[in-house]
């Protein structure tokens, strides 16, 4: 097995990045309720977050255009960045093998196996971001990845906010309209906040079957060129920060302190939780003591900002492989990845 873990921090700015319902004429940021420790007791705060599934879509809608420039598999609906993912017989594509699966599929007594084998060799988006056919016999393919919520860093919980902000179209011309409203007042709510991420991904999983069998179905060249995709995939998406919604008008002003990146070989080794500030110095403590107690490899990589993330560089020093920047963390990830699959 090869396991990438990555964690982030990063200081996000004036961000609505992940927005919810819209009560009258405000467009509400998504909030989650967190629970830390404050001296002995539990304290609860609610605070802005961006949630798994905005990073999740982002990160399947970067592998669907890599995808399509490098000419590799993809479904009817993943090409047209239509994340369905085969989610009901109607909306099988018009491809020939979608068309031929959704035939075996209106028997009712199809092999499961030959349905997972069948749209991981022909859409690389469903071969690594999962997918589940809820058919007479349900079919599920678990995602290939790991992601959790943006939250703010638990040292920090008081350090961000939710304010919104008024904006008004207008239009002078519709003025003098007996039926025309010539002023919108509107609001939209931004957060700023120093979050938090936690990323996973399972490379030995890429193009082979989980189900009931675990098989490759796609040659060794196919899975390497996947596995490339996946990673590409993940450095262009954090590097230019191209996630989550209302882009056009709220591109936040960001900056990340650090990015830590493992690689184990074996056993899976997950990062620690960067939630807490000292997440550099207890990810290399436990990959030291689980590298001697279970004898696995586990190479580590870190990116940090030259002013931000000074303090996380100098806990790394000398333990830790430094890069110059995301890009250079994911290549090197990358290399030691290939390296190491079977």
């Amino acid at each position: 097995m090869v396991f990438l873990s990555l964690g982030l921090r990063a200081i996000v700015n004036v961000e609505a990045l992940n927005m919810v319902e819209s009560v009258g004429n405000v467009t509400r940021h998504r909030k989650a309720t967190i629970v830390f420790k404050r001296g002995d007791t539990y304290v609860i705060r609610v605070v802005p977050a961006i949630s798994g599934e905005t990073i999740a879509h982002a990160y399947q809608a970067w592998i669907a255009e890599l995808a399509k420039k490098h000419g590799m598999p993809l479904c009817e609906y993943c090409e047209r960045g239509e994340l369905l993912k085969h989610c009901d017989a109607k909306l099988f594509g018009n491809k020939p093998w979608e068309q031929n699966l959704k035939n075996t599929v209106s028997s009712k007594n199809y092999d499961p196996h030959t349905v997972e084998t069948e749209i991981v060799k022909n859409c690389v988006v469903e071969d690594l971001g999962g997918f589940l056919f809820p058919g007479a016999i349900p079919v599920k393919r678990t995602s290939r990845f790991q992601t959790g919520y943006m939250i703010p860093a638990l040292d920090a919980l008081e350090k961000c906010a939710v304010e919104p902000q008024f904006h008004v179209r207008q239009s002078p011309s519709q003025a003098k309209g007996e039926q025309a409203q010539a002023q919108m007042i509107y609001y939209v709510e931004v957060a700023s906040a120093p979050y938090v991420l936690t990323f996973n991904l399972d490379v030995s999983g890429i193009g082979k079957t989980s189900m009931l069998k675990v098989e490759e179905v796609v040659p060794r060249e196919s899975r390497e060129r996947r596995v490339e995709l996946a990673f590409k995939a993940l450095g262009l998406m954090l590097d230019n920060k191209i996630f989550g919604a209302k882009l056009s008008r709220f591109s936040p002003v960001s900056e990340y302190e650090v990015v830590l990146a493992t690689v184990s070989k074996e056993i899976p080794f997950v990062v620690s939780t960067p939630a807490s500030k000292d997440f550099v110095t207890r990810t290399i403590s436990r990959l030291e003591k689980f590298s001697s107690t279970t004898g696995s490899d586990v190479k580590a990589l870190i990116y940090a900002h030259s002013e931000l993330g000074k303090e996380y560089l100098k806990h790394a020093e000398g333990r830790v492989e430094t890069c110059d920047s995301i890009l250079d963390l994911v290549e090197k990830a990358l290399e030691i990845s290939k390296n190491w699959l079977v």
